[in-house]
């Protein structure tokens, strides 16, 4: 029989599950921190890097991306499953399986890149034909490619050294090693640039920083893990073998996410003028700014609970699950609502006039990210951790499934607008079937849990997304004058937005004592008054 998720013990958090309440918040704040710093250098350089290199180098660059991370797709899942078993052995402090899994995992990567380097001029030539690329940027386009297969590499055979700085929880090192190579990332930008290098040098400052860096966090894995050693010795077919089963049906969900993320740029690129690819790169690039925020949260999330699990039982796995989903729609859903609601004037002020459909895809996509992080965000840390990723597999296939025919029917029927429908619908469905199947697993009522932890949120944010939007249309023609203005207007709106919200809530109450005494451990974001006017008494 399916318990009702009140009907789970209200017991909070024990001795040891407060230090990983502790973790959470910690880290959370660590990532937000550098996806903040971040964040302000894309709003500021991208619209530099369009202006010198134009549209159409631009959109090669987000096809190379899209085509990078597909050639990630072929290490049969490898990847996806170091944190989880670095947390795992960590938290037990079993040195001897952490070795393992960092040889087992490097060994394999450097055989696998050396395979995918030694095909790619089978692939590359091919493919820039298929896409509508211009003549005149062709060997730019080749170049661009060999650089973002270099970065792939690289990045391939330095994830088991990132991966041991998330699997300890050290995401203070992982941000500040972020941030600081984020600034001679933006010193090359421009120096290649303003010295006429163009899109060629943009490739090479993507490589030169991305080789330091990775020099970087290798260095910082084998300090802050002493007894890590890699030799060849010290891999192993068993544990490669448990990888792999862990990490091959989330694959799919991987697939799943590559294809949502990056198959609409292809359907564009082949169906429509390059240039189209970097109106739909503006606008998704935005949402992707938005659902990084619930990132933030679930990459401190996955090894935290993978200690859960390792030291605790699934009573106490399923209270993580309830209060991080409630604090996660807490924070996520008023964002997608008001990067919706305030779409046309977030592309406004941030490239100009002429941006209107850049800011269809906004809301188009915002609407099916938003669902699918919210109600399936931390699905995908509860699966990793229970290792029930043929869940995660069902819902990324699902994905797929609808996301690529109705993808191109409607991109056909409808042009740009029409791929992001085929993603939003797909997304959409993938995340309620995949949460379905979870709570089935965890016999946890579907619908009751949704209307605890989601559905009052999300009613107040609609609302005050209803009232913002009735404010932006009476006052577009004076924000439209000039950006300077248009700023001044958005820090008001977003202010009244958000203050409207936390009014509502505190009428709404979406909080309980527990959660209370959770949240304002991170003094740094919550007050305890607020935070109590937000609870049940």
């Amino acid at each position: 029989m399916l318990l009702n998720h009140k009907e789970i013990s209200d017991k909070t958090f024990s001795q040891t599950e407060e230090s990983i309440s502790k973790k959470i918040i910690r880290n959370t704040i660590y990532n937000i921190s550098g996806r903040f710093f971040n964040a302000i250098i894309w709003v500021f350089l991208t619209p530099y890097v369009i202006q010198r290199i134009g549209a159409d180098r631009f959109g090669i660059l987000a096809i190379v991306g899209g085509v990078t991370g597909y050639f990630g797709l072929l290490d049969l899942g490898i990847g996806v499953s170091f944190v989880k078993f670095i947390a795992e052995f960590y938290a037990k402090r079993d040195y001897e399986k952490i070795n393992e899994v960092a040889n087992s995992g490097f060994f394999f990567y450097l055989l696998f890149t050396g395979i995918t380097i030694a095909f790619l001029p089978f692939v590359i030539h091919p493919l820039i034909k298929t896409l509508a690329i211009p003549n005149y940027l062709y060997d730019e386009a080749v170049f661009a490619f060999w650089g973002g297969i270099i970065i792939f590499s690289i990045s391939s055979m330095a994830s088991i050294f990132f991966a041991i700085q998330n699997g300890l929880q050290r995401m203070d090192i992982v941000n500040k090693l972020g941030i600081l190579f984020s600034v001679p990332m933006v010193i090359g930008t421009i120096f290649f640039l303003e010295h006429g290098y163009g899109l060629r040098g943009l490739v090479i400052n993507g490589v030169i920083i991305f080789v330091i860096s990775s020099i970087a966090n290798i260095i910082v894995a084998f300090r802050i893990l002493p007894e890590l050693k890699i030799s060849p010795r010290l891999f192993r077919e068993e544990m490669f073998k448990r990888l792999f089963g862990f990490g091959f049906k989330l694959q799919i969900a991987r697939v799943s996410s590559m294809v949502c993320l990056n198959i609409d740029k292809f359907l564009i690129a082949y169906f429509l003028p390059i240039a189209t690819v970097t109106t739909f790169q503006l606008g998704s690039s935005v949402v992707e700014q938005v659902k990084a925020v619930s990132l933030l949260f679930m990459s401190a999330l996955i090894p935290a609970c993978s200690e859960v699990n390792a030291k605790n039982g699934r009573a106490e796995l399923i209270d993580v699950y309830t209060k991080s989903t409630k604090y996660l729609a807490l924070v996520v859903i008023p964002l997608f609502v008001f990067a919706i609601t305030c779409a046309r004037q977030v592309m406004f002020i941030w490239m100009g006039a002429g941006h209107e459909r850049a800011a269809w895809i906004i809301q188009i996509l915002g609407i099916g990210w938003g669902c699918a992080v919210v109600v399936g965000g931390i699905r995908s840390v509860m699966v990793q951790t229970l290792a029930k990723t043929e869940i995660e597999m069902k819902s990324g296939l699902i994905a797929i499934i609808f996301n690529i025919p109705l993808s191109v029917i409607l991109v056909v029927k409808f042009g740009l607008q029409g791929v992001a429908f085929g993603t939003s619908i797909s997304l959409i469905i993938s995340a309620i079937y995949g949460n379905m199947k979870l709570h089935k697993e965890l016999n946890l009522s579907f619908w009751p849990f949704i209307k605890a932890t989601i559905l009052k949120i999300f009613a107040v944010s609609a609302f005050v997304g209803i009232v913002v939007w009735y404010i932006i249309s009476a006052s577009s023609n004076f924000w439209e004058l000039n950006r300077v203005t248009a700023v001044f207007v958005f820090i008001i709106e977003a202010a009244l937005f958000f203050a409207i919200y936390l009014i509502l809530l505190t009428y709404v109450k979406p909080l309980d004592n527990a959660d209370v005494n959770i949240l304002s451990r991170g003094k740094m974001y919550f007050t305890r008054v607020l935070l109590e006017k937000l609870s049940q008494k």
